[in-house]
């Protein structure tokens, strides 16, 4: 089997043979350079290329385990063959040499991973000789891979903005806070198109973490471009629609440019901020009647999403006027997934209604208890600019008990400032008032807690998660952890109390 990385990229190869268990040897071709990865059941077991920096020579030499008058004396082996020598005369341990080898292996496939143009070949009766089998976390270097592709490249990867993805069942790791904010939009099977327009990034960075997300297994898509014909009725139903339209170019963005560059900016966007603040309900939010039909709504959210979304502002990144459009946009986010949601909209549908008639009888929200020690109510000496003001706005959204526009704000802040611990503590926080996005909250708030380890508050919250996941003896080590740092923590001292009261009732 036989094809081009154009059309197939190695990502995308390695995913298919995982999922298909095949066997054989992958070679690429890109330019001057060679790679062969080898696959047993599905996974990788060794690569190996003829770029010299990527020789175990080159990496023997440069951590000074072997000298290179040593390694002279060899002559000019393979990777494979010259391990196995170094090993039986003596020269290094076996788990010396599977470390290297392992090391040499991942950086291979990183090289080989952003190779877009070349050739591949498969042979599944090519197997690979030697007893060597390196363990590597394959899906970690495919989500990475994603972060470091071409960005166009990866945009033309989606080429059906309709096609449906959704949150695989297991969703556990580490993930940096974009990838956690995509899958926690992912409640429910949704389309591309939807999925990278609520996602608030620009469309390309949200294609390319949606890539490595749908590359390393976590959210499953409905079309892939198969390459292998080992299973036919993947292959039929992994090719694409006849539409092909790249969704990343848009042809009236440019007429969108040129509006907004006109002297009526400020004064539209005044107009739009002005609607904002008098509307009282989600369908004046979208500017639309009671009576509104699922399309519209759609459409209606799709229209303001062109016209107002902050990303297309983002010269004016960390000025009050794109403050101003990141509160908006995040109200007309949860007044679109409220309205689009039959249940949820049914149930607010109740809610204006009775209003109208008993105007304290509307249900509120309930409040989130979270931490409120004095630096977090006064953000004193943190960061500052649009990061700071989206940390605001989730926080007291977190607070109300508002935790769609909790998420999408906290999200925010932490994906513009990644080394705030307050950011990645209380969007984990977010997260983890929801069943649903629980365990993507373990994350954050570990993160949290590894930029700031002597915060007894941040401690207590991973606690109460894992408390929460019933994880008890996890709970119950970092709370000790916690009160060790603040024996009068309140959060703390309650918690320890709840574990108590389990503990006596197992």
């Amino acid at each position: 089997m036989k094809g081009r990385l154009t059309d197939q990229p190695l990502a995308e190869l390695i995913r298919e043979i995982i999922i298909k268990g095949l066997s054989g040897t992958l070679r690429l071709e890109h330019e001057r350079a060679q790679a062969a990865v080898y696959f047993e059941d599905g996974q990788v077991v060794f690569a190996a290329s003829n770029i010299r920096t990527l020789r175990l020579r080159e990496y023997l030499t440069k951590r000074d385990l072997v000298s290179e008058k040593e390694l002279k004396k060899l002559g000019n082996l393979s990777d494979l063959s010259l391990a196995k020598a170094l090993n039986a005369n003596g020269s290094l341990r076996s788990e010396d040499i599977n470390t290297v080898l392992a090391t040499l292996v991942r950086d291979t496939l990183r090289v080989a991973l952003l190779w877009t143009e070349g050739s591949w070949d498969f042979n599944e009766r090519a197997r690979l000789d030697d007893p060597v089998r390196v363990r590597l976390d394959t899906n970690s270097l495919l989500r990475e891979a994603a972060h470091r592709l071409p960005l166009k490249f990866v945009s033309l990867r989606f080429r059906n903005p309709a096609e449906i993805v959704s949150r695989a069942a297991d969703v556990s790791g580490n993930f940096l806070p974009g990838e956690s904010f995509m899958l926690s939009r992912l409640d429910a099977p949704t389309n591309v198109e939807q999925l990278v327009a609520a996602s608030g990034l620009r469309d390309l960075d949200a294609y390319r973490i949606l890539y490595g997300l749908t590359l390393s297994g976590l959210v499953t898509r409905e079309y892939w471009q198969n390459a292998f014909r080992s299973d036919a009725k993947a292959s039929s139903k992994a090719k694409p629609p006849a539409r092909v339209t790249p969704p990343a170019t848009q042809p009236e963005s440019a007429t969108a440019d040129n509006r907004w560059s006109t002297v009526t900016e400020e004064t539209e966007l005044q107009q739009f901020f002005d609607r904002l603040t008098q509307a009282t309900n989600y369908y004046q939010v979208l500017d639309l009647p009671l009576t509104a039909e699922p399309t519209e709504i759609k459409d209606a959210y799709y229209a303001l999403a062109r016209l107002y979304h902050p990303d297309r502002f983002h010269l004016r990144s960390g000025t009050r006027i794109h403050a101003q459009l990141s509160s908006c946009f995040a109200r007309i986010t949860q007044a679109y997934e409220t309205l689009t949601n039959p249940q949820a909209r049914s149930t607010y549908d109740l809610s204006l209604q009775r209003s109208r008639t008993f105007a304290d009888s509307a249900p509120k929200p309930a409040p989130v208890n979270v931490p409120d020690p004095t630096d977090e109510l006064e953000f004193a000496g943190g960061s500052s600019g649009q990061a700071e003001h989206d940390f605001k706005e989730g926080f007291g959204a977190l607070k109300q008990g508002r935790l769609n526009a909790a998420v999408a704000h906290l999200a925010a802040a932490a994906r513009l400032a990644p080394n705030e611990a307050r950011y990645r503590a209380y969007y984990g926080r977010a997260l983890a008032a929801s069943e649903k996005t629980r365990r993507l909250a373990e994350n954050e708030i570990q993160a949290a807690v590894t930029l700031d380890p002597g915060n007894a508050t941040y401690r207590t919250m991973l606690a109460e998660l894992y408390f929460d996941l019933k994880f008890h003896r996890r709970a119950q080590t970092e709370l000790d952890r916690a009160l060790a740092l603040d024996p009068n923590n309140a959060s703390a001292q309650s918690l320890s109390r709840k574990l108590e009261r389990s503990g006596k009732a197992r």
